[in-house]
């Protein structure tokens, strides 16, 4: 992705060229490629007017814009926008699947583009599976597909009765899915976990299995009761495939990530077997460094941008965690200088791990601004405004505003590495 003047600005994530960027989409790897697409607001770094952005790379290093692959069209079922979902490998091509919104009622339903002659997805005029007509559902959206002993199976995020929930679908035939009941609940997966599960609608399920375990992923919102509340949740458990409507049966819950900046993460099993991961990072909202105006986003035209890719793995005690895919070493370009273990550099984009305790702080002269600090060994990643940490058992997203003189503090312990982080092929580093 090519960097601009905004210092801000993410220089090697996927961001979209112009305009608002939000869950990513239509994660996969075909024509000896990866793929990565996300909602995109072409028109303003606003929410609204919902198309699908697309970028695709070579090496999970160097990713390139590609021409939108979905839009709202007016007068039909995606008038409202084409909101988010999956891409799915379908006779020997592939199809994206994404909730298509007809106007603001609740009226989303699960569509299926499948590519034309051209090359670019055509949508369809027919839902393969339409808002539920059942009591209680509400805001049913973001569907994904897997495949179990040979069964194609569906979810799709929803809230039922004030109360998160994630439906579940037989997917013999793509183009007609047949409800089969609720896969979990938010009170269920409280009352198998120990603990209330938060979310009056769940958003963005993905089911994927990791080593002997399933993990479900869930983003949950709250907004009825007190101020605004957002999160991710990884399930990990058991997928009880004995009954014809199959069971998530929890056996442990945490948050995939740590802090304030990270939703709607979507998963992609590699034909290698690990499952990746990317999220949205928000532009942020809380403290003084860690907060964006809406005239400066208005003023850079930009907002949002997607994590690095990761790895979804286990903990020893079944916790669900992210660490940096393996590609990214490809980034490291020159060390960058250490005394005494502190780092102070005004390069955009960087990495420090360390075999002992972490600290990034801001500073500017004699002035310290604490942004985030390890309880052990660390691997911290700075691109712009976006930081990512990941220690052995969570991973810390933040977004992070350097402003007037302030520049990146870090001090780390132990073993220390540090170097400068940039697209291989692009300019170098003074520091290389």
């Amino acid at each position: 992705m090519t960097a601009d003047l905004d210092r801000h600005a993410p220089r090697w994530h996927v961001r979209a060229p112009h305009g608002w960027l939000n869950d990513p989409n239509g994660v996969g790897r075909w024509d000896g490629r990866w793929h990565v697409m996300y909602q995109w607001n072409p028109h303003a770094p606003v929410w609204g007017d919902i198309h699908w952005g697309h970028a695709s790379s070579p090496d999970l290093l160097r990713w390139d814009h590609e021409p939108t692959a979905l839009a709202p069209r007016p007068g039909t079922i995606d008038a409202g926008g084409a909101w988010s979902g999956v891409a799915v490998h379908d006779d020997g091509d592939v199809a994206l699947l994404y909730s298509a919104v007809r106007d603001r009622e609740p009226s989303a339903g699960v569509a299926v583009a499948r590519r034309g002659p051209d090359g670019t997805w055509v949508q369809p005029d027919r839902l393969a599976a339409p808002h539920p007509d059942a009591p209680g559902v509400v805001d049913v959206r973001d569907p994904f597909v897997l495949t179990v002993d040979g069964r194609r199976l569906g979810v799709q995020g929803a809230g039922v009765d004030g109360r998160g929930a994630v439906l579940v679908y037989d997917v013999a035939d793509l183009d007609d899915w047949r409800p089969l009941g609720t896969l979990l609940t938010a009170d269920e997966a409280g009352d198998q976990a120990g603990a209330e599960q938060p979310g009056e609608v769940w958003e963005c399920p993905q089911l994927v299995r990791v080593g002997d375990a399933w993990v479900l992923l869930v983003s949950w919102f709250e907004r009825a009761h007190g101020p605004e509340r957002f999160g991710v949740t990884a399930f990990t458990g058991r997928l009880d495939v004995s009954g014809e409507a199959p069971r998530f049966v929890v056996e442990r819950a945490a948050p995939l990530d740590a802090g304030p900046d990270l939703y709607a993460p979507q998963a992609y099993v590699a034909d290698d077997g690990r499952v990746l991961v990317w999220g949205w990072s928000w532009e942020g909202r809380g403290a003084a460094h860690a907060e964006r105006p809406a005239h400066e986003v208005a003023a850079a035209g930009w907002a949002g941008v997607l994590t690095c890719p990761r790895e979804l793995v286990l903990t020893p005690d079944g916790t669900a965690v992210t660490r940096p895919v393996a590609e990214l070493a490809g980034l490291r370009g020159g060390a960058l200088p250490l005394v005494d273990g502190v780092l102070g550099t005004d390069e955009p984009a960087f990495r420090v791990a360390a075999s002992g305790p972490v600290v990034v702080s801001l500073v500017d002269g004699t002035d310290e601004v604490r942004v985030w600090a390890s309880r052990g060994p660390a691997e911290v990643l700075v691109d712009g405004s976006l930081l990512e940490a990941f220690e052995p058992a969570r991973s810390t997203t933040l977004r992070v505003y350097p402003r007037g003189a302030q520049r990146w503090r870090v001090r780390a312990s132990g073993d220390v590495e540090a170097h400068v982080l940039r697209v291989p092929g692009e300019g170098a580093s003074a520091a290389d």
